[in-house]
């Protein structure tokens, strides 16, 4: 008969930390009939709060007693996707009243004080008094910590509670002792505190009081004073087990991690099945990229990663007690996508400032054409701004062509080229090979040398593209690889003044470039993202102010100096976005670089001697939080 009472305690002392709490959330548990001591771990009428500003999840642990429901009740917890049931009860206990199974859940039995414990003769023990009962009752809930069987036989039942993806139910014979100690570590570990675990403990007596009420009623009084300590529930059951786990391990999770030998990516799984956060650690205060990465980290919550063994769930709970999310926030939307997009969108700027030394043709006799290669470099860094993170940009490139003049008004070009960049940023790193082709002419009203001109350009061009994502927190490294596509033209009405030993050419023009770079799935992380591809344009005005001085001879060589300014204003709205996807949630990032004016100048030397001439080039830009400088060589011959 003790067996039949036996069925819980205890729970380990917690305090609220929430910085915000939460709204609280409503149980729908139904109360069955048959089994009057069946509840949902998370609470009673609404979900219990838990530090860091946490909610018991509903619906993840049932508790309860025997299973004897009727046959409403059975239909109601089909209804549950209760996929195992654990039966904490001895042999002989379950052969007494043996579960009804639930439809579609496994049945494990754990007996937590059976002939496997040297805790197996507690139930013989006699007694005469209702002291003599509530002091067993305390012995019992301490043995839940002492005893190595006991210890044993928990272990068993929190791991495999933890292996379980699905609802799952736990129960004794009344579902008060064995289950009720269960219930209570499952709340510790959640971060319930100790009064609210205290006052779940004893519910029992609430749930229970009609039968508790009726069995004492059949007894005969002074056996009835004697028993009803056993029937139901005392704060010093629980106490006593909360003691003796301060006294032998000094804390819950050391009798946790060295008592029932669970680790700790266990207890991290348990409380991801357990808990939501409402927020996570610094999410409150961040904005932009950060905020949409740590908004994205929380919803993860509520898919197959959450409450698993998964290196999401361990990074999760690692950062919820460390009170940081570490940096992942700002590395796991994808920001380098976008910075990398908005890269390539900047790159017809760079293929016309490689051609622009041989893209008038005024040097030139109408008929002859002239052979020429440029190889150039340049490096461009972004601070980071409110919403995003730094980026860097590096590239190299080669690119050769042919100018041909056809008449005293009329020159057009053609280059082929190629263009290695690298992209860095937000933990990121995306490597863009591009292949282009580059057409252009220009026009002088009145002749090439001298007056008003207009000058046209167009590029087209395959990408390559690479990408890998440091993520951080032990969630690995994404990778992806896609390729699209690059088109450009800039149409540009200038004026060329030549002076006194200088020649000025101011220009003002349109500049438009279009990316459609293919989505791709990324691999080798959890938090690998699908990518969406990327379509986006990007309009801007320039303008251009050409400076060349007079030759200078040195031997048989001319040197001619230039100097070049130029001006860029995006128009319509400047900001590179990328979007991505990971189980089913969005994501967006914004690139680092979101400057509408660009500003860039440039020093240039050309050496020529009879029909060939080399020469090179250096600048720099800057505008917003941006920064960069650039170079290159340059050779030619004119036939």
């Amino acid at each position: 008969m003790f067996q039949r009472l036996l069925c819980s305690l205890s729970v380990l002392s917690l305090s609220i930390t929430a910085a915000h709490a939460a709204e609280p959330v409503p149980l729908d548990t139904p109360r069955l009939t048959g089994i009057d001591n069946f509840r949902d771990v998370a609470g009673t009428d609404t979900a219990y709060t838990t530090t860091h500003n946490g909610t018991m999840r509903s619906g993840v642990f049932y508790r309860s007693n025997a299973l004897t429901p009727s046959a409403a009740d059975l239909v109601t917890l089909n209804g549950l996707g209760i996929k195992t049931i654990y039966d904490l009860r001895t042999p002989s206990e379950i052969a007494a009243t043996p579960d009804t199974m639930i439809t579609g859940a496994a049945y494990r039995n754990i007996d937590i004080i059976g002939s496997t414990t040297s805790g197996s003769n507690i139930t013989d023990i006699s007694f005469n008094s209702a002291a003599q009962a509530v002091a067993m009752m305390e012995e019992t809930n301490r043995a839940f910590v002492s005893d190595a069987g006991m210890r044993g036989q928990f272990g068993q039942l929190f791991n495999e509670l933890a292996s379980v993806d699905a609802a799952q139910l736990f129960h004794c014979t009344a579902g008060k002792d064995r289950t009720g100690w269960t219930a209570a570590v499952l709340q510790s570990i959640a971060g319930v505190d100790d009064a609210t675990i205290m006052a779940n403990y004893l519910a029992t007596n609430d749930y229970t009081a009609a039968r508790v009420a009726a069995t004492l009623k059949a007894l005969p009084p002074a056996m009835a004073a004697i028993y009803e300590p056993l029937l139901g529930v005392q704060a010093s059951y629980l106490q006593a087990g909360l003691d003796q786990v301060a006294a032998e391990y000094g804390s819950m999770d050391n009798y946790l991690k060295q008592g029932l030998g669970l680790s700790q990516e266990t207890l991290y799984v348990l409380r991801g099945k357990l808990v939501e956060y409402n927020s996570l650690p610094g999410q409150a205060g961040l904005i932009g990229n950060a905020a949409a990465g740590a908004e994205m980290l929380r919803q993860l919550q509520n898919t197959e990663l959450s409450g698993t063994y998964s290196a999401y769930n361990y990074y999760l709970q690692s950062a919820i007690d460390a009170g940081t999310l570490g940096g992942v926030e700002s590395q796991v939307g994808g920001q380098v996508h976008a910075d990398a997009a908005s890269y390539l969108l900047r790159q017809n700027a760079m293929i016309e400032q490689a051609a622009a030394p041989f893209a008038s043709g005024t040097d030139l006799k109408v008929g002859q054409y002239r052979l020429w290669s440029t190889a150039l470099a340049s490096y461009l860094g972004t601070d980071g701004s409110a919403h995003a993170e730094s980026s860097n940009e590096h590239s190299q490139g080669l690119m050769v062509g042919i100018t041909q003049r056809f008449s005293e008004q009329l020159s057009a070009r053609g280059g082929f080229g190629y263009s290695k960049g690298s992209v860095g940023g937000a933990g990121g790193e995306a490597d863009t090979d591009f292949t282009f082709l580059n057409l252009g002419a220009r026009y002088g009203f009145t002749s090439l040398e001298r007056g008003l001109f207009v000058d046209a350009n167009a590029s087209a061009g395959y990408v390559d593209y690479d990408s890998q994502r440091d993520l951080g927190g032990g969630l690995g490294t994404a990778k992806g690889d896609t390729h699209g596509n690059l088109t450009g033209a800039t149409l540009a009405l200038g004026y060329r003044m030549p002076l006194n030993g200088v020649i000025l050419e101011p220009s003002l023009g349109f500049r438009v470039s279009h990316l459609d770079l293919k989505g791709f799935q990324e691999e080798g992380s959890e938090l690998a993202l699908d990518v969406d591809s990327l379509q986006q344009t990007r309009r801007s005005a320039v303008a251009n102010l050409d400076v060349s001085f007079a030759p200078v001879t040195m031997g048989a060589w001319q040197l001619v100096p230039g100097v070049r300014v130029g001006y860029e204003r995006a128009l319509g709205d400047q900001q590179v976005d990328s979007e991505g996807r990971l189980l089913g949630l969005d994501i967006e990032q914004r690139a680092a670089f979101d400057n509408r004016d660009q500003f860039s100048g440039g020093v240039n030397l050309m050496a020529n001697l009879g029909s060939l001439s080399v020469g090179a080039e250096v600048g720099a830009s800057g505008g917003g939080d941006s920064h960069g400088f650039n170079g290159g060589l340059k050779a030619s011959y004119a036939f």
